[in-house]
This record gives structure tokens, sequence and C-alpha cells, in this order.
């Protein structure tokens, strides 16, 4: 959805000009435009990481500053170590000083999330991992993810019927139970298909989740439907999850159903989770809060001299 044919689609193009967008313009952004002085400027890290945010400057630049000349010495999802220059630009001194910090500010916080996810995906060894939709920036911090090795989950909320706590209270319509009769009728009757090409829903017992998958596989063999169901295990910790998946394979509920812990996910638990059997892990963790890789913009001895001259 985000990449197609080597190139970005239009859902992440226009992904990357609302934001860029909001950033310049926040930022007071008033380009120079051409000039005949051209300065060279390098991004050089402070850190060792893994790139991300190539096609988010290069979409920025061609919208805005076309006639900047660009030179990526990394490419996006490579590694780079500290002292390490990932791109250089020529352009006018002031135009290039206009996009600085935009700059840094995407390169560094993209950056930062592709490293923490891939450090994820490597510990995990095998296990997937998908970010939630909990973001800062939206699609462009699950296109980081990605850029890790992790999964994106849902783009957007269109991208697949999700049945969580507060949906199931919409759903009820006055019935404030959440037995498994309940939970049966939802399965049973709800247009799943209203949009997205899978379905998720929570549960936080192995008891509805053995309902749920019962309920589905009942629906999918009666109806010839042959939808994927995610039963998403919350907040059920490694151990409850291992009996969870454990029960729902023991009853042979395999054609239709993957399985989803979410929930207080931890980075230092990864070995217990390994351990659990479950298809995915999902966590914020991802993308929230994650320290930017400290990055910095230099430009050439001559380009400051010369900008210096023309104040």
């Amino acid at each position: 959805m985000l990449w197609f044919e080597d190139q970005p689609t239009t859902l992440f193009l226009e992904s990357i000009d609302r934001w860029t967008n909001t950033l310049l313009e926040d930022d007071g952004f008033k380009p120079v435009g051409p000039s005949k002085l051209t300065v060279r400027s390098r991004v050089i890290t402070k850190e060792a990481g893994t790139l991300c945010g190539v096609h988010v400057i290069n979409r920025m630049l061609d919208v805005h500053l076309p006639h900047i000349k660009r030179a990526w010495q990394a490419r996006e999802g490579g590694h780079f170590q500290s002292g390490d220059v990932i791109l250089i630009l020529d352009g006018t001194p002031r135009d290039i000083l206009s996009v600085e910090r935009i700059i840094l500010n995407i390169l560094g916080r993209l950056s930062g999330i592709s490293t923490l996810t891939e450090q994820w995906t490597k510990a995990l060894n095998g296990m997937k991992v998908a970010s939630t939709r909990k973001t800062s920036w939206g699609i462009l911090d699950k296109w980081a993810v990605h850029v890790g090795g992790g999964l994106t989950h849902r783009l957007r909320k269109g991208d697949a019927a999700m049945i969580k706590e507060n949906d199931q209270i919409a759903l009820r319509e006055g019935d404030e139970s959440r037995s498994k009769e309940t939970m049966k009728r939802w399965v049973k009757t709800t247009d799943f298909n209203w949009h997205g090409t899978f379905t998720v829903v929570e549960v936080d017992t192995i008891s509805l989740a053995l309902t749920v998958a019962k309920s589905w596989c009942n629906r999918m063999m009666e109806t010839n439907e042959n939808r994927p169901l995610v039963i998403m295990l919350d907040n059920m910790g490694p151990t409850r999850t291992k009996e969870a998946v454990m029960d729902l394979k023991s009853h042979g509920y395999n054609e239709w159903i993957y399985t989803e812990a979410s929930g207080n996910v931890k980075f230092d638990d990864l070995e217990e989770w390994k351990s659990t059997g479950v298809d995915v892990i999902s966590t914020s963790q991802l993308n929230m809060g994650v320290p930017s890789i400290d990055m910095s913009m230099l430009l050439d001895d001559d380009g400051i001299r010369e900008l210096i001259s023309q104040n």
C-alpha cells in the first residue's frame, strides 16, 4: 500500500506532503529560489543506526526546492555509523538553511524508529512484531516501522474490521454483557466485509478466544467465506497467551485463525514472548517516545564565508 513497482504510492506521497507542508509552514519556510551562488552541505550522523526518510526528503525537495541537488551516501534501510555522511546537498545557502532543521528532524525521528524496530525484529528471531495505530506522525511512523523490518498492521482505521473494547460497546446496542453468547452473535451476524481484507477481534480470556474462534470457523464453513480472523489476546501476558495459543491449536482452529498478543509487551520480555507460539505481537513502543538519531548538517567552509559576506 505504500510502495509499488519500485516507487512510493499515491497514499504514501499524500501523507508525505501533508506532514512536510505542516512542518515547513510551522517553521516559517520561505525559499529563495535558484541562484548562481551555491554551497555544499553534508548531513553527518552522530551515532549508529538504520536510515529512514530518504523518500520523504526527496519528495519534499522535489516539491519545494527542486533546484537543490542531492546525493545520498546511504540507502533507505541501510546502516550507518557515527560520523558517516549520509546526504550531500548543493544549493543556495539560504535555501539549504531554510530546510536544515526539517531535514534533520525527519531523518532523525524516522531513523530512530527504524533503528529500534530492527532491534526488536532481530531479538525476536523470526517472530513478527507490528506497530499499533498509536502514532505521532501517522503513516510516516508506519513506514519507518516497515523499513526496520516490522509489520504496519493497519495504516488507517479502514484497513481492517477491528472489534476492540470500544467497538464491542458500540455493537452491544444496550446489551452491557460481554458474555460468550453475545460474542457468538457478533461473529455470526456482523458484516465484517464492510472494509479491509481481514478482521481483528479483541478478547481478554482463553474461553472467549475459543468461543470466537469456533464461531468464526463455523461461519466460514457455512457461508463459504474465506476471510482470516486475527484474535487479539489483550493484556494476557506470555503465560496465558501461550496457553490460549495451545488451546486454539488443539481444537484445530488453524485455517482461518491467527493470533496476536498485545498490551504491555516490553523489549525485556521478548524471550518469554518468543516461546508463546503466537503469530504476531503488537506494541506502540516501536514508534511512540522513541529517541531520534542525532544528526547535524554542516556547510563547507566556503559556503559559510559566502553566507557571511552576503550579510
